[in-house]
């Protein structure tokens, strides 16, 4: 359900169990576990849609905690998460593959840190090996031949992470979860140790018990919701996406050894076919700030090269960057100690795709021994029934039973009309060109819209307050509505 503008919404008081800030992969993980429980819970998000902040653009990578320091809370969480990622992306229709990782040795001193990584790796109960020679070269064909030696990681997979927050959030609203999107949190108010109302500007909500999930935002919310005092600041990627024509060429993830700082640029195989180059390592000042620039995408470039010599720079269809959060600690998923009922995450700076399973359950846990008592639903929806297809062959069309799922709107991605329709509807559904794509891929092929926005922004039309070109490419002012019946 999406929060609705207007004086009457203004005036609307909302009781709730749980109230979780925040809507990306980490918030919705949460709302999903906690929609399996006799409980009411809204989602605050101050975007229009779930998903649409650090989780849109990062990696794509489902690690398997190889490199996380041993006996950590973020390697305990990520470890356990791992192995559950078929059973998770097949109920909610997210695509995935175990694909396996190569972290390339590209000089005598890194093969001699690869022994203490593979312990590491070992302590978090990881299997990984060193590879050399013919196995190397077998394994990694498209690894470059100047590599000394590599660690080979098998359980390291790649993710449709711009899709996996919406599946969450759309199986958390079939279970009962409210999602009030647009609305940012303006205040909070205390009685004695505990939160007791939070307001926006559409509405004010009473939770019983409170989830900061806010991401780049955790520090504002925690601020305002008179928690403790710390900064998030941002860290900049930059990205280079090449074509699913060079997809083929790279059949599992190339990076080089890790530093204490980053893992550093890598070649990874998307869960769609296409490949990402990058990313930076960038500490900026404005966490909104996602600017890319053509010397720093040329070095990114060249470095990946020295993974991957094959790289061609004529498949690059798009650049972007993403932001992500760093705070000190890093990594924190905690009860406050200056309210008894708010729960802070902050600065899952890498891991929030990667270890949001078992961060759900682990939250869960932390609400459970802080007095949030619940049973099991009785009934619960545990899959998407009408997840959105996984990825595409090019007879997909020829083989649907009705006309529009037989007319192909997006060629590059092979989207059509019934992918599209869909998206606009059923819980949680697109409210902006831009949401399209993130739930569809449409306009993310090698013409990056330019052959089907015409055909998309037709459809949308249909359901968005606005004739096609008047439409908003990203979720800010738009409006979900009834789909209208008149041709045009």
């Amino acid at each position: 359900m999406h929060g609705r503008k207007g004086e009457r919404a203004l005036r609307q008081t909302v009781d709730a169990d749980v109230a979780v800030i925040g809507a990306g992969v980490v918030g919705t993980a949460i709302a999903e576990r906690l929609s399996r429980l006799d409980l009411s819970v809204v989602v605050i998000e101050q975007r229009d849609d779930v998903g649409d902040g650090t989780s849109k653009s990062n990696s794509g990578i489902a690690a398997s905690g190889w490199t996380l320091p041993a006996s950590t809370l973020e390697a305990q969480l990520v470890t356990a998460s791992n192995p559950r990622w078929e059973d998770i992306c097949g109920r909610l229709g997210v695509e995935y593959r175990r694909c396996g990782m190569v972290a390339l040795c590209r000089s005598e001193e890194d093969r001699a840190r690869a022994p203490a990584l593979i312990e590491n790796a070992r302590r978090n109960g990881v299997d990984t090996r060193l590879v050399e020679g013919d196995e190397l070269a077998g394994l990694a064909p498209h690894a470059s031949r100047d590599a000394v030696a590599g660690i080979a990681i098998p359980s390291e997979g790649v993710i449709d992470s711009v899709r996996l927050p919406i599946a969450y959030a759309q199986l958390a609203a079939l279970n009962g979860v409210t999602f009030f999107l647009g609305e940012p949190v303006v205040r909070a108010t205390r009685r004695g140790h505990e939160v007791t109302e939070i307001a926006t500007p559409q509405r004010r909500v009473r939770p019983r018990f409170v989830v900061n999930a806010a991401g780049l935002g955790a520090d504002a919310a925690s601020g305002m919701l008179g928690t403790e005092d710390f900064s998030v600041h941002p860290r900049r990627g930059q990205w280079l996406l090449l074509d699913r024509d060079f997809g083929a060429r790279v059949p599992s993830i190339l990076t080089g050894l890790p530093t204490e700082r980053t893992h550093g640029v890598m070649v990874i195989p998307t869960a769609h076919g296409s490949v990402l180059l990058g990313p930076t390592a960038e500490d900026i000042e404005d966490k909104q700030d996602r600017s890319t620039g053509a010397s720093t995408l040329e070095r990114v470039l060249a470095e990946c090269r020295t993974l991957m010599p094959a790289i061609d720079p004529r498949f690059v269809i798009k650049t972007f960057a993403g932001v992500r959060p760093h705070s000190v600690p890093t990594y924190r998923i905690e009860r406050s100690s200056l309210a008894a009922n708010v729960i802070t995450i902050a600065g899952i700076r890498s891991t929030g795709v990667s270890g949001s399973p078992g961060i759900a359950d682990y939250v869960a846990g932390l609400l459970a021994d802080a007095g949030l008592t619940a049973k099991d639903k009785d009934q619960v929806a545990d899959r998407l029934d009408q997840p959105m297809p996984l990825r595409r062959s090019g007879d997909c069309a020829a083989s649907a039973s009705e006309p529009l799922g037989r007319t192909v709107v997006c060629a590059c991605e092979k989207v059509t009309a019934a992918e599209i329709h869909q998206a606009l509807q059923g819980p949680v559904g697109a409210r902006s060109i831009s949401g399209i794509g993130r739930r569809t891929h449409a306009m993310w092929g090698r013409c990056q819209g330019s052959a089907c926005l015409s055909g998309v922004t037709f459809i949308a039309s249909l359901y968005l307050d606005g004739e096609p070109w008047e439409l908003p490419v990203h979720e800010s002012g738009a409006t979900l509505g009834v789909a209208r019946a008149r041709r045009r």
